[in-house]
């Protein structure tokens, strides 16, 4: 099925901000904007943070590490609808990871067949396949692969 039969991107903001350290944001942010002028949806997700504080008085970095992404994708024309913080847990991760990959399906009203999941996590990936979602490897940071950049490109392409 093409990418453009998939409306929602859900990407690991990791390989995100990886790509901004090694492509810069305005190569990363245009095809963020390119896909989302093509119908596509994007979705960033991430672990909870081990220190979770938001509160009325005190913005926690994490949320302003979020806003800056959001903002910076909007200035390039795109839009990233936000991030979907995965609960941590040593008992429970891989229940998690396939709760959340089905919480963003209902959220979006949409089966799997309508998604693409791109990240370097091979457990997120396993958990996305398992529930037939169209599950794409990205390079870890400093290891051989396919990196987010080009990936987004064969999309844009696609």
């Amino acid at each position: 099925m093409a990418s453009k039969d998939k409306p929602l991107l859900i990407i690991s903001r990791d390989a995100l901000l990886e790509a901004l350290q090694k492509a810069g944001s305005g190569p990363v942010f245009r095809l963020v904007a390119s896909l989302g002028r093509q119908g596509h949806r994007i979705i960033l997700t991430a672990a909870e943070p081990d220190r979770w504080v938001p509160t009325r008085r005190n913005v926690d970095q994490v949320l302003v590490e979020q806003q800056t992404l959001m903002k910076s994708a909007r200035a390039a024309g795109g839009d990233i609808d936000g991030v979907y913080y995965v609960p941590r847990s040593l008992l429970t991760q891989d229940r998690n990871r396939r709760e959340a990959l089905e919480d963003i399906l209902r959220r979006y009203q949409l089966g799997p067949e309508s998604v693409i999941l791109l990240s370097s996590s091979a457990p997120f990936l396993k958990a996305a396949h398992r529930l037939g979602i169209d599950s794409r490897e990205i390079a870890p940071p400093g290891k051989p692969g396919r990196a987010l950049l080009a990936e987004l490109e064969g999309l844009n392409a696609g």
